[in-house]
């Protein structure tokens, strides 16, 4: 049995203006989620210059959210998010039995609430359209596989063979077509295209937002700092609810993927978005630390 792994993350996002912003308002996405394989130790956010309202909410799609507002001229901002989770392995045994077929007929025709929850991650969103070219990619994995978690490792499997990570390569808004003619991205555009492939065939998948522990080269320190945001996507299967996959690295998350939203796509779960008065030209900074804690012996 895998332990379950116990986090101290530490996100931090400045932004530093050419000007002074005279007005901000910012929801942020970076509370980690309590779920089945998460627990959630402390969630704790520190904004700099102190917002004039501060506001916790729930999303529609459960997630742990917190509108702010800047009403005061200020040259920069920072957010601090400080969280302590422990996260363990997913259960999935028996999922494997789970045919593509009778997925895709519960989606078309809900049998349950979950169904009927799921089928709003069949549809079209902000930055995911489904295409025939998609279905088309798509079906290479579905036509050779029955079971629906072997065609979508498949799938995600494709995807990491074929597709290069090039960091800085593409934009927020870059689509899952020009992904798809470049064959090249970063984890957002991959975890989107792949989202594009599955809705395609009718499918249900959502978005991921999180962050991955990272392992520095043999004999190298781990850089303060060095890790980052990362995403990936979640299939629904049914009576087994929703499994994660994460084509960047041809990986189902185990332990070390911690969760912090879900959402259509990345429009839903951005880290921090908003809008800014004043301030002209914007520098950011972000960096993350992903550490694990060890566990303490207590000695009598």
């Amino acid at each position: 049995m895998i332990e379950p792994i116990r986090y101290s993350i530490l996100h931090r996002t400045l932004y530093e203006y050419s000007s002074p912003a005279l007005l901000c308002h910012n929801t942020m996405h970076l509370s980690p989620r309590e779920v089945s394989y998460q627990s959630v130790e402390r969630s704790h956010i520190e904004i700099s210059p102190a917002p004039s309202i501060r506001r916790p909410r729930q999303d529609p799609y459960g997630n742990q959210t917190e509108f702010f507002s800047i009403e005061s001229q200020h040259q920069s901002m920072l957010v601090e998010a400080e969280s302590v989770v422990t996260r363990s392995v997913p259960c999935w045994e028996g999922a494997e039995s789970v045919s593509f077929p009778s997925v895709r007929n519960r989606l078309h025709q809900p049998q349950t609430d979950e169904d009927r929850r799921a089928q709003e991650f069949c549809f079209d969103s902000s930055y995911i359209q489904s295409e025939s070219a998609f279905s088309d990619f798509a079906w290479e994995s579905f036509h050779s596989h029955n079971s629906l978690l072997d065609a979508v490792t498949n799938l995600t499997q494709r995807i990491f063979d074929d597709f290069q990570y090039v960091p800085n390569s593409t934009l927020v808004s870059t689509t899952p077509r020009e992904v798809l003619r470049t064959k090249q991205g970063v984890c957002q555009d991959f975890a989107h295209f792949q989202i594009a492939c599955l809705r395609s065939i009718g499918l249900a998948a959502r978005y991921v937002s999180g962050y991955l522990l990272t392992h520095p080269a043999p004999g190298q320190p781990k850089l303060v700092g060095a890790d980052a945001s990362h995403a990936w996507l979640s299939v629904y299967f049914g009576d087994f609810g929703w499994i994660d996959f994460d084509p960047t690295n041809n990986a189902i998350p185990r332990n070390e993927h911690i969760t912090l939203a879900w959402g259509a796509d990345y429009a839903d779960v951005a880290p921090i978005a908003g809008l800014l008065i004043g301030g002209g030209l914007t520098r950011l900074e972000v960096s993350v630390d992903v550490a694990p804690i060890a566990p303490s012996h207590t000695t009598l």
